[in-house]
């Protein structure tokens, strides 16, 4: 299947994520043991793009603007890992309206392909609506493809997404992240994910929870997770506990 037709959207280009999404960017805000990434596509004629899903994805949103007072109807393929196989007819209004937005990224997760339509009059066309405060969903890091089969006014006025990802295991993909000639990542070669329960394994193991807790003020592990993630101890912990 061939891919070096979708442009990557990294932030407000298509290269370096690498520098952009680094770990104490500001591209890359921290918020409740969470990061996330915004990426902007501007008014443009191409109709092939790609975005990636880090290991670790609580969430995805995303949204493609049309110009809304134009034809034909808004019909786009979505595939994780590589790129959508079907064509316009594929995309209706029953199956676009059938497409649980709240759960576009578990349906990608699990190799399906979403259709997503919106009438030429409406200015744009809801790709995913997902929760931020959801539970990681994606165990490897892969592209995801978006094919604008058809817009209004054959152009797309703006593409919008927003990717959010458990803290500890996008700063453990990212340590163990192989990069291509422009700086983006390259899929099948991210580090293991690291989750909360592992840390706090490997902290059970060395005999430091209960030093931890009383210097955290923390009465259970859900409180010293908490303390650590507030005091910027956490981040110290996932480095020493790799």
């Amino acid at each position: 299947m061939k891919t070096d037709d979708y442009t990557a959207i990294v932030a407000r280009g298509d290269d370096n994520f690498k520098l952009k999404f680094a770990p104490g960017s500001p591209l890359l805000p921290v918020d409740g043991g969470r990061v996330s990434m915004y990426s902007v596509v501007g008014q443009t004629t191409k109709r092939k793009w790609r975005a990636w899903v880090p290991p670790g994805t609580c969430s995805l949103q995303a949204t493609l603007f049309t110009f809304s007072n134009k034809e034909p109807n808004a019909k786009v393929l979505l595939r994780m890992g590589e790129p959508p196989v079907g064509g316009p007819d594929s995309v209706t209004p029953e199956n676009g309206a059938a497409v649980d937005m709240a759960n576009v990224l578990a349906a990608l997760d699990q190799g399906a392909e979403v259709p997503c339509y919106a009438p030429g009059g409406v200015g744009s066309v809801k790709l995913s609506e997902g929760r931020v405060d959801s539970p990681p969903v994606t165990t490897v890091g892969q592209w995801l493809y978006i094919n604008a089969l058809e817009v209004p006014g054959h152009e797309i006025f703006e593409i919008v997404v927003r990717v959010t990802v458990d803290e500890a295991a996008y700063l453990a993909w990212y340590a163990g992240a192989i990069w291509d000639d422009y700086g983006n990542p390259l899929p099948g070669a991210q580090a293991p994910v690291i989750t909360e329960q592992y840390v706090l394994g490997r902290l059970q193991e060395l005999d430091m929870i209960a030093r931890l807790a009383a210097l955290c003020k923390a009465g259970d592990d859900a409180e010293l997770i908490s303390a650590a993630k507030d005091s910027g101890l956490w981040a110290a912990l996932l480095k020493f506990t790799k």
